[in-house]
């Protein structure tokens, strides 16, 4: 089994190893980086996220990935493609497949999450034939919805909804999405 997925100039995306879990703990499950996503989770509940992550390259060809730097292997957080599977999402989004990144503070403003994004957009509309991938942020989330907007994403103002999993200010779920024939007209 390949453990790396993807390479770029500065990074590697691969597959989840059991001592990911310790760093995703460290520095993933943090106040700042999980201030727009739910805020901090247990150690268990972690545990079983992490679990599917590990999993889903098996069952659907397609998960999100750890993120190391490329020239010291510092792991500096995830970033891949998901199956929408949020139950309030409407009905064109549930179960199509989004992107989404989330690094360790400390790496922030350095240009790993686009970088990373620009490589998954690659594979997906690429390796898997993908017509469109959307991705999901809350008004809160600058830096999330900025990404988006550099990575040439649409907003589909349309298809936001409310999710009851997420406090009154990090809603409603705002949504954007790519489709691969725009993606290809700027990335031929």
């Amino acid at each position: 089994m390949a453990e790396t997925v993807v390479e770029t100039e500065r990074l590697i995306l691969r597959r989840w190893r059991d001592s990911d879990l310790g760093e995703w703990l460290q520095h993933l499950n943090t106040p700042e980086v999980r201030a727009h996503l739910g805020g901090i989770d247990t150690p268990e509940k972690v545990a079983e996220k992490f679990a599917r992550l590990k999993a889903r390259w098996d069952e659907k060809g397609f998960s999100f990935l750890a993120v190391e730097r490329r020239e010291n292997g510092k792991f500096l957080g995830a970033c891949g493609l998901g199956q929408i599977e949020t139950e309030c999402a409407p009905d064109e989004l549930r179960g199509s497949v989004e992107i989404g990144w989330q690094f360790r503070a400390d790496s922030w403003g350095q240009g790993y999450a686009s970088e990373a994004a620009q490589a998954m957009l690659r594979l997906g509309f690429e390796r898997f034939g993908l017509p469109v991938i959307y991705s999901q942020t809350s008004e809160n989330n600058r830096g999330s919805w900025g990404l988006m907007e550099r990575l040439g994403m649409e907003r589909l103002a349309h298809l936001d909804y409310e999710d009851p999993a997420y406090p009154a200010a990090e809603n409603p779920t705002k949504v954007y999405g790519l489709q691969r024939a725009a993606w290809q007209a700027v990335n031929a």
